[in-house]
């Protein structure tokens, strides 16, 4: 039983070690010259050790971290590009934040970021400035491999620019006459943070009905969820439809069915995460395929302009059930119906 045991925690520990991933950041080519200070010690107040959690090429997630720990790392940057000096002031600085992130963010794009928070202090523990920013870049979908090699060059991005918004904002504030520099309270240059938004793909089956029709309508939907209150869809979606046999029959026909693609547009007005008001307009373009009462087949082709208003709830996790109902609203250039109102009912899976 021992050994079994032994050998679980072994499997474990290997397990955990390869879900970590290491980033180690290159030496800078240049330093920050002409500049009466340097960065004596670098403290990291972040809650989280990691630097985030991303997904390699087959899906699964592997947790980022520094190879020399976080303040070992900056410390050695930021001494490649401000080396230390006795004519110098010593400065000290807190990461407050500090998180790489890789989300896809369209239906072929991928957006990799870096969020940096960082505070700037005397020696004596007095602060001085605090700056928050972000570097994005946009990959396409594919390009997994390439945004993780990359990850390392955005962070020393994002670490320059703190240092050359902490330079801009001493010289805006030192005395020309005496040389002293003295910083407001609480100056600040802050990007405020929008998350990344989290990409959903559904695939949905809707039913149809009004007065004169019954039908059905698949469709594929991709969005990126954000804070924005209005979201905008991609939406690709075919349908059929046959009219009921009574109005067929008064029109002088045995049967009618239509065959239509949509697109068009399509908004969610977001009330919380997962539940969403559903507003679209939508052009379906078709054939309308049609029999007379002698069974003679003719075609008509379809173009029409609809709408639709109702909710859906989408999980808020990878997986999970679609749910959807509304109303609909539709003129087309049907030789049997021209106008119809009705009601629809939607199920499908969110990826």
């Amino acid at each position: 039983m021992k050994k079994i045991i032994n050998i679980l925690v072994v499997f474990f520990s290997v397990a955990f070690c390869f879900s970590q991933t290491t980033i180690a950041l290159k030496r800078t080519s240049f330093e920050i010259k002409n500049q009466n200070f340097y960065i004596e010690n670098v403290v990291n107040d972040r809650q989280e050790m990691h630097l985030g959690a991303i997904e390699d090429d087959f899906g699964n997630k592997e947790t980022l971290s520094f190879l020399d720990g976080t303040e070992v790392t900056i410390k050695k940057f930021m001494d490649a590009i401000l080396p230390a000096a006795n004519h110098k002031t010593p400065i000290h600085i807190r990461i407050n934040k500090l998180k790489i992130e890789q989300v896809q963010t369209s239906i072929e794009e991928r957006t990799a970021r870096v969020y940096i928070e960082l505070h700037f202090y005397t020696k004596s523990g007095k602060e001085l400035y605090k700056v928050a920013h972000y570097e994005d870049q946009i990959f396409p979908e594919s390009k997994v491999t390439e945004i993780y090699e990359t990850h390392e060059k955005r962070i020393r991005a994002a670490l320059e620019y703190c240092l050359w918004s902490f330079i801009t904002a001493q010289k805006a504030n030192t005395d020309l006459n005496t040389g002293k520099v003295n910083f407001p309270a609480d100056v600040a240059t802050y990007e405020p943070y929008l998350p990344l938004g989290k990409w959903f793909n559904m695939l949905t089956y809707k039913r149809l009905t009004d007065r004169h029709n019954e039908g059905w309508n698949v469709a594929y939907t991709g969005f990126s969820d954000h804070e924005k209150e209005l979201i905008i869809p991609f939406v690709l979606s075919y349908g059929q439809s046959r009219a009921k046999s009574n109005i067929v029959q008064e029109r002088g026909y045995s049967s009618v069915d239509s065959y239509a693609f949509g697109f068009g547009f399509n908004g969610f007005l977001k009330i919380f995460p997962g539940f969403y008001l559903d507003i679209g307009v939508n052009v379906p373009i078709g054939i309308e395929v049609l029999r007379d009462l002698q069974e003679k087949k003719s075609n008509n082709f379809l173009i029409g302009l609809g709408a639709s208003q109702g909710v859906k709830i989408i999980p808020w996790k990878d997986y999970g059930i679609v749910i959807g109902a509304g109303i609909f609203q539709r003129w087309q250039t049907s030789k049997v119906i021209n106008r119809n109102f009705g009601f629809q009912l939607e199920l499908g899976i969110n990826f």
